[in-house]
C-alpha cells in the first residue's frame, strides 16, 4: 500500500491533496498529510516501529488513556487550545486507534498541531526551563490516573537493577576482551551502585508512588509556541509505570550533557549546571504540589 492509500483509511476531515515526508525522528517514519480544505486541519501520519514496540495495540490503548485523561484537564483551563495543548488521536475508519497494513505495518494519525517550535537542543535556560515546566505539568495532569490503568511497553526501560545486571553479566563474558582497559571505570560505577539503586529500593518498598510516566523526557519531545513557551509534550509511546524521578533524570541527562549522547570524546562530556537549575527549577514549579516529601 502506499502512504496516500494508508491515509485514506483513517476518518480525517476535508481532502488530503498531498501527504509528504516530515521530520528525523529516529524510530517512527512520520508523514504530513497536506489538507486542500480550507479550515481543516493538516494531520501526522506516522508508521510505528513494532520492531521496537512489541506490542503496538497495548501502546496505542496507553496514548488513548493519557491523551484522554490530558484533555480533560486542559479543557478546564484552556477550552480554546484543546488541539494545541495535546496530541489529538485521530481514529481509523474501523474505529481502531491504528491501521495494521497488509505487510504488518502499523499506523496512526495525529492532528497536525500548527505554528509550533521544537529545539532539539539548546543551552538556554529560559527554554530548558520551559521544556520541564511542559514535562512537570504533563505529570501533574497525570497525578490522578492510577499507573495500574497503563500497560508497560518496554520492561525494565528505567530499572537500574536490571542495568546493573546487564553490566555484570557483560564483565563476565568480556566479549571483546577488552575488560583490563576499563577497570578503572567498572571499578568508579561498582563503587557507586548501591548509591544508583537508591530509587529503585524505594519504589519497591512504595516509599515513592508508582505513575504514569512519559520515560522520555527529552527537550525535543516537547512543543514550543512561537514565543518559545511550552505548548505540548509529545512521543507519547514510552508511557507506561514508572516513577517521577525516571522522567526528572532523563531529562537531566539529555539536556544538561555537554557533549553529544554517544560522544567518543569524553573530554567534551560534562554537565552544565546553569541549565540543571532551570530544569530543575520549572519541573518543581509544575509538580511541588503533587510530589511526596521523598520525591
Amino acid at each position: 500500500m502506499t502512504v496516500e492509500e494508508i491515509a485514506g483509511r483513517f476518518a480525517t476531515n476535508g481532502t488530503i491533496a498531498k501527504v509528504q515526508t516530515h521530520g528525523g525522528g529516529h524510530i517512527n517514519d512520520s508523514y504530513r498529510m497536506l489538507n486542500s480544505t480550507k479550515g481543516q486541519p493538516d494531520y501526522l501520519l506516522q508508521r510505528v516501529n513494532h520492531f521496537v514496540f512489541k506490542d503496538v495495540e497495548l501502546l496505542m490503548q496507553n496514548m488513548v488513556l493519557v491523551t484522554d485523561h490530558v484533555k480533560a484537564k486542559i479543557k478546564k483551563d484552556f477550552p480554546k487550545e484543546m488541539e494545541r495543548r495535546s496530541l489529538t488521536i485521530i481514529p481509523a475508519t474501523d474505529g481502531k486507534s491504528y491501521f495494521k497494513d497488509p505487510e504488518g505495518n502499523y499506523w496512526r494519525v495525529l492532528r497536525f498541531i500548527e505554528d509550533h517550535l521544537v529545539f532539539d537542543s539548546t543551552t538556554d535556560p529560559a527554554i530548558a526551563y520551559e521544556g520541564a515546566r511542559t514535562f512537570g505539568a504533563f505529570s501533574a495532569m497525570l497525578n490522578d490516573l492510577p499507573a495500574g490503568e497503563v500497560g508497560t511497553v518496554i520492561p525494565d526501560f528505567h530499572n537500574m537493577k536490571w542495568r546493573l545486571t546487564q553490566l555484570e553479566e557483560s564483565i563476565r563474558k568480556d566479549a571483546a576482551g577488552r575488560l583490563k582497559e576499563v577497570k578503572k571505570e567498572i571499578d568508579y560505577v561498582e563503587s557507586r551502585s548501591k548509591m544508583m539503586l537508591t530509587i529503585h529500593e524505594l519504589g519497591e518498598k512504595g516509599e515513592i508512588p508508582l505513575r504514569v510516566t512519559h520515560n522520555d523526557t527529552k527537550i525535543s519531545n516537547v512543543l514550543f509556541d512561537k514565543h518559545k513557551k511550552g505548548l505540548c509534550v509529545i512521543d507519547l509511546d514510552t508511557i507506561q509505570p514508572g516513577w517521577v524521578t525516571s522522567d526528572f533524570g532523563d531529562g537531566i541527562r539529555t539536556l544538561t550533557n555537554t557533549g553529544e549522547e554517544d560522544d567518543p570524546d569524553l573530554d567534551r562530556v560534562s554537565m552544565d549546571l546553569e541549565l540543571y537549575e532551570a530544569f530543575a527549577s520549572g519541573f518543581l514549579d509544575s509538580t511541588r504540589e503533587i510530589l511526596s516529601d521523598t520525591e
